[in-house]
C-alpha cells in the first residue's frame, strides 16, 4: 500500500516517532501476540502487516494538516481506505478493527 517515494514520514527520523512506533509494535502485540511473525516494518518505516489476501494494513505517519499524524491505510473494496486516530491507543483499535474486517471478510 506504500506509494512509491512514500509519503510516510520515515520513524527513523525522529527518536520520538521511532518510540511511538514501538509502542504501537508493543501494543498491538500485547493484544494480539499472534501478530508477533506477520508484524514488519516496512522501507518508509511503516508498520506492515500482511493479510492472506495478498494485501496489508499499514500504520505509519504521513504529513497531514500541516504535521506529521499516525495513520492506519486498510484494504476496501474500491482501494484502500485512510484513517487518522488521534491517540496510540486509538491507532490500535483502529489497526484491531481493521484487522477484524479483513479477517471476516477472508472467511477465517
Amino acid at each position: 500500500m506504500s506509494s512509491s517515494g512514500s509519503i510516510l514520514a520515515h520513524p527513523a527520523a525522529g527518536g520520538t516517532a521511532r518510540a511511538e512506533r514501538e509502542a504501537i509494535r508493543a501494543l498491538l502485540l500485547a493484544r494480539r501476540p499472534d501478530l508477533d511473525r506477520r508484524l514488519s516494518v516496512g522501507p518508509s518505516g511503516a508498520l506492515l502487516i500482511p493479510l492472506t489476501s495478498g494485501r496489508g494494513i499499514e500504520i505509519g505517519r504521513m504529513r497531514r494538516r500541516g504535521s506529521a499524524r499516525w495513520v492506519v491505510v486498510a484494504p476496501a473494496a474500491d482501494g484502500a481506505t485512510l484513517r487518522e486516530p488521534r491517540t496510540l491507543a486509538a491507532v490500535v483499535r483502529t489497526v484491531l478493527d481493521a484487522l477484524e474486517e479483513a479477517e471476516v471478510s477472508a472467511g477465517r
